[in-house]
């Protein structure tokens, strides 16, 4: 399994530097007037204690930028009526989330109907047995070796989330490996892996020299944003991981390309 994993994060390497002719999307939206649903709640596993942090954080973008956040952890909040409000939903850390069929339906329409989506951090935890949303968010996390300083790679100069950020980036964060990687993300910014802590945990069988941290994707009607950032509470509070956020939020919420509504 992990050497599948890795063969896809190989390929995704190989189409990130491959690409670099291929003039990207990078439309945004403007975000006053937009509706958001921030979205916290958790099933059974780990629970992180940056959840409130990261609510806060977008509860705080909201009313400097203009949107409307609504918080919950209440899964009844997947329906037809409840999503129709929304412009994007964001995964604020939510993570091992339990949805019913119906409920699943209606993300997916919501999705399909060109709603935006973002994850933080430990939204990859969910999608265990739901292979729709394993593709849609690009990827399930799978292990991390202990939290230490980390090296994060810029790939792409152009997206909003990363135009924001230096070509280098060095935190104290989780290097997050992930399997079933969808193949079809742009690559945004990696984690270096050299000299990286595994410690007694477990390890890539094959080692890569970097790690997809950062992604988006035009799927299945709606535009999907990732960030692996995130772990420590007090990372929501820095203006620069604000402005990545926000530059995703904006991406997500622009009309998807004509060629995704062919």
């Amino acid at each position: 399994m992990r050497k599948t994993a890795l063969s896809l994060l190989l390929a995704l390497t190989a189409i990130l530097v491959g690409c670099t002719g291929n003039r990207p999307d990078d439309r945004t939206a403007d975000l006053h007037g937009k509706r958001v649903l921030v979205f916290t709640g958790h099933g059974e596993g780990y629970v992180h204690d940056n959840i409130d942090a990261s609510a806060r954080m977008l509860l705080e973008m909201g009313a400097e930028e203009g949107f409307t956040a609504d918080t919950t952890s209440r899964t009844d909040i997947f329906a037809d009526d409840s999503l129709a409000r929304y412009d994007a939903i964001v995964y604020a850390n939510a993570s091992y989330v339990a949805l019913d069929e119906a409920q699943r339906e209606a993300f997916r329409r919501f999705v399909r109907r060109g709603g935006g989506f973002v994850g933080l951090h430990a939204a990859a935890c969910t999608g265990k047995d739901w292979e729709w949303f394993t593709q849609m968010i690009g990827g399930r996390f799978d292990f991390h070796p202990p939290l230490q300083p980390l090296a994060l790679r810029r790939v792409d100069r152009t997206h909003p989330s990363t135009v924001v950020l230096p070509d280098t980036l060095r935190r104290t964060d989780e290097l997050y490996f992930f399997k079933r990687l969808n193949p079809e993300a742009r690559v945004l910014a990696v984690w270096e892996t050299a000299g990286v802590d595994w410690a007694e945990g477990p390890r890539p069988e094959v080692m890569s020299s970097s790690l997809p941290a950062v992604w988006c994707n035009e799927f299945d009607g709606g535009r999907i944003w990732y960030s692996a950032l995130g772990h420590d509470a007090a990372t929501y509070d820095d203006p620069q991981y604000r402005d990545h956020v926000l530059g995703g939020l904006r991406w997500t919420m622009a009309e998807p390309s004509p060629k995704e509504n062919e």
